[in-house]
């Protein structure tokens, strides 16, 4: 129990009845901290209707079909990330460190706005990506700042001093940003782009089928704004992790299996998806350092059995964590350990690959998730073909203890790994 009329879940055959659509369910008022600008936007529409159109509206960009059409451009973008960790790694004790939290951060980011605005930035990383990344991840915090204090979402809150003024003029940048990237794309792209390939292109030319019109600027900014937090920060925190898990000690032999594996491998996503030793690295990485380990809050409108004797009634509360159900020990033994060999045997793990939610199901599942998966797979494979990474002894355990920021973060913020260029 969280509260009266609030309940946490755990066991994974809940999720799917819960979440895939088979009960009636609404999202709660909580889901407002993402409305950037006062509309509501994809994530955050509480009526079915109104999410429906506005996810349909804006699909096509999110299929596998036009993932596979900028696959070139993911790829490109992946090669760049692996030049940054080679030309940017400074000599330290250890050998040649690099602080990958933050190239893992620019990489996705700058995945995004290229398939959403065909925008490219100079490989410095110093460049406006990074800028836009910052204004991002210091802006987010004055969104959760005014849900507490509604009245700072006012001009004061600028004025105060501290983080907390930092934080909303940092927002005001990336809203800024995002405007003048909408409005270069009308003027350059939009109208040449008629397959509608990059992620903006519906948003000004579609009609939300609910509203019966198209979007306004600002409701157009208010969901590019969404595009950019959440399919970067998310995807960009899967690598992280990855990266990690990989270069620890204990992660030394697995780095080695993988390399074996990628080193006659072909490097398209449809080659790289029917690999079985990273499809499991890659799901032991969602599995346990999932992206999103908050609750995710829905209201009964029908009530629930959970088990036997016990009934849930219409207008409870209930929600459920890819955390606890991901460390189910009688699906996953040593639930805490790094174990991508558990997921080999794909005809024996049938509950195992249904427990794993890390884009959550149903009508309300991540819309951007083949973008996510193309971008894992590649930027994976390509830097564990170049590099070898270990682990940089100045990290600790506790510098990556996963921060509840809705997305997840590491405590410290960085990731610092040392390189090794491996021969060919």
């Amino acid at each position: 129990m969280l509260g009266p009329n609030e309940v946490s879940l755990g066991d994974w055959r809940l999720y799917k009845t819960i979440y895939g659509g088979s009960l009636s369910t609404r999202k709660t008022d909580s889901y407002n901290i993402a409305n950037f600008l006062g509309h509501d936007n994809v994530f955050t529409f509480k009526d079915r209707a109104k999410h429906r159109a506005r996810r349909k509206m804006q699909s096509r960009p999110y299929s596998l079909q036009a993932i596979l059409e900028n696959e070139p451009l993911i790829a490109s973008k992946a090669d760049i990330m692996v030049r940054r960790m080679i030309s940017h790694a400074e000599l330290s004790p250890s050998g040649r460190t690099v602080e990958a939290y933050r190239l893992c951060g620019l990489f996705s980011l700058e995945v995004v706005l290229k398939s959403a605005f065909n925008r490219d930035y100079e490989e410095s990383i110093d460049a406006e990506s990074w800028k836009f990344l910052q204004a991002m991840d210091e802006g987010a915090m004055s969104l959760a700042i005014q849900t507490v204090a509604p009245f700072l979402k006012k001009p004061i809150g600028r004025m105060i001093p501290g983080a907390i003024g930092h934080s909303y003029r940092q927002f005001d940048q990336w809203h800024a940003m995002t405007t003048i990237l909408c409005n270069r794309f009308k003027q350059t792209e939009n109208s040449f782009d008629k397959t509608q390939r990059f992620l903006v292109t519906p948003l000004l030319t579609n009609e939300d089928e609910f509203l019966g019109r198209r979007l306004t600027a600002s409701e157009v900014d208010e969901e590019a704004m969404g595009i950019a937090f959440a399919g970067s920060g998310t995807t960009s925190t899967t690598m992280t992790y990855l990266l990690y898990a990989l270069a620890r000690p204990d992660g030394q032999r697995l780095q080695i299996k993988l390399r074996e594996e990628l080193k006659n491998a072909g490097q398209t996503i449809r080659e790289l998806q029917e690999l079985p030793y990273l499809d499991a690295v890659i799901k032991e990485t969602m599995r346990l350092f999932p992206t999103i380990i908050s609750t995710l809050p829905r209201v009964l409108e029908a009530p629930l059995a959970v088990r036997e004797g016990i009934l849930l009634p219409e207008g409870t509360v209930v929600g459920m964590q890819n955390y606890v159900h991901h460390q189910d020990p009688e699906l996953f033994p040593e639930p805490e350990t790094f174990l991508p060999e558990r997921w080999l045997d794909k005809d024996a793990h049938t509950d195992m690959n249904a427990a794993l939610t890390p884009f959550s199901i149903g009508p309300r599942n991540c819309l951007g998730q083949n973008l996510a998966r193309a971008e894992i797979y590649l930027a994976i494979s390509k830097v564990f073909r170049r590099l070898h990474l270990t682990l940089n002894p100045s990290m600790t355990e506790a510098d990556m203890e996963m921060n509840d920021r809705f997305n997840v973060v590491p405590r410290a913020r960085k990731l610092l790994l040392d390189v090794t260029i491996v021969s060919s």
